[in-house]
This record gives structure tokens, C-alpha cells and sequence, in this order.
């Protein structure tokens, strides 16, 4: 049976429908909550107090609940992927950005779950692991690819000033672990050597935007 939000809402006399309404909402869209971001604070901690709740509302959607209370997170995690959608250049970032958060958690440079990466990091990790050159100018088609992950809630370009000279650099969030798991990491890898094939789906940009 479905979750009842007006029973639970009137068991949490501090809540309406309305919020868990829009916590259920936010957290399909955004895929991840995060209790460190101010806009997702109160919809994370709707969801941490009532995880069973959501988890079987997700379920009617065909999502996982992932709450990680030591990262303060909580992320829906679909159970059936539809990775063919996902450009190759997306599926790729997404592929090395894993890799290089596991990297920085087991080096334990993370700080607060998030891995800092510089540009050039990301550049040489993505031509070492694909052997393929990714775009570098933060206003051109990275800024796209990064956009992408960041809609899915694993990372995000972050621009920072020094002297009135700016700066970019990756931020990849402790929710790729989450999304981008042992499942989705062999689905994706799979998908990508598709793409490679010659008579595959070929390397295009033009697919319709998918999430994880």
C-alpha cells in the first residue's frame, strides 16, 4: 500500500503533508539530499527522521533509500537503470570521478565526505583511464558534463578567487558512493564499451539526459 503522508503528518505535529509532499519530491529530482547544503537541510532531515516512510514511497517509483548517516546524506537510488540514455562523455566522467573519489577516501584527503580535485587532476585521470582528451574550459562542455553530475547529485565545478584571479576546481560528493555503486559501475562500464564499439550506439551528446 502507499505511504500515507496525511497519517504520518499527523503523528509529527511539526510537519504538514505539504513538507513530506515536497521531501519525496526533491529527493526524486535532486536523487541526493545533503544535510551540509542549506536548500536540501530540512528536506534531509524529513527524510533521516522518517526513513521507512520514504523508502516505501521510493519504492513505488522503483528507487532505493540509501540514508548514510555518517556522510549525512540520503539518496534515491533507482533499481532499474536506463544507462542508454547517458551520453558517452557522461558515462565516462562519471566512471573517472568514482575512481578518483575512492582514490582520495582511501589516501584520506577527503574532507567532510568531499573530495577536492583540481582541473588538471581530473584532466590527467580522464586521459589515463579513457585515453581520450576532456574539454577543458569550465564555461564550454565541461561546464555541461558537470552540470549533468551535478543534476545527479556526485559533483560539481566550484569556482574560487585569489587575488582577483579565478580559480576552478571538482568537488565530487560522498553520494557518488551511493549512486555510482558495484551495479551501476558495471552497467556503466558496459554501456561505455558499447559506445565504443563501431557499430554501437556511437559517441554522441545529443541523447536525451538521463538520471543514474
Amino acid at each position: 500500500m502507499p505511504t500515507s503522508w496525511k497519517r504520518i503528518a499527523e503523528q509529527d505535529e511539526a510537519h504538514t503533508v505539504r513538507d513530506f509532499q515536497r521531501a519525496a519530491q526533491r529527493l526524486i529530482v535532486d536523487q541526493v539530499l545533503y544535510q551540509a547544503n542549506p536548500k536540501q537541510r530540512s528536506d534531509y532531515d524529513l527524510v533521516a527522521a522518517h526513513e521507512n516512510a520514504f523508502a516505501e514511497a521510493l519504492d513505488l517509483f522503483g528507487c532505493m533509500l540509501d540514508l548514510n548517516v555518517q556522510e549525512r546524506y540520503v539518496a534515491a537510488v533507482p533499481t532499474v537503470t536506463e544507462v542508454s540514455k547517458i551520453p558517452l562523455m557522461h558515462t565516462l566522467l562519471a566512471l573517472v570521478l568514482r575512481k578518483l573519489y575512492d582514490h582520495h577516501m582511501n589516501r584520506g584527503s577527503l574532507n567532510a565526505g568531499v573530495a577536492g580535485v583540481s582541473l588538471p587532476e581530473l584532466e590527467a585521470a580522464f586521459q589515463e583511464s579513457t585515453g581520450r582528451e576532456l574539454p577543458m574550459k569550465p564555461q564550454s562542455e565541461l561546464q555541461g558534463m558537470m552540470d549533468a553530475m551535478k543534476r545527479w547529485g556526485i559533483a560539481r565545478l566550484v569556482r574560487t578567487e585569489n587575488l582577483g584571479e579565478a580559480t576552478w576546481f571538482a568537488e565530487i560528493l560522498p553520494g557518488i558512493q551511493s549512486l555510482i555503486n558495484e551495479r551501476t559501475l558495471a552497467m556503466l562500464k558496459s554501456h561505455a564499451e558499447l559506445l565504443y564499439e563501431p557499430d554501437g550506439l556511437g559517441d554522441t551528446t545529443e541523447q536525451k539526459e538521463s538520471s543514474l
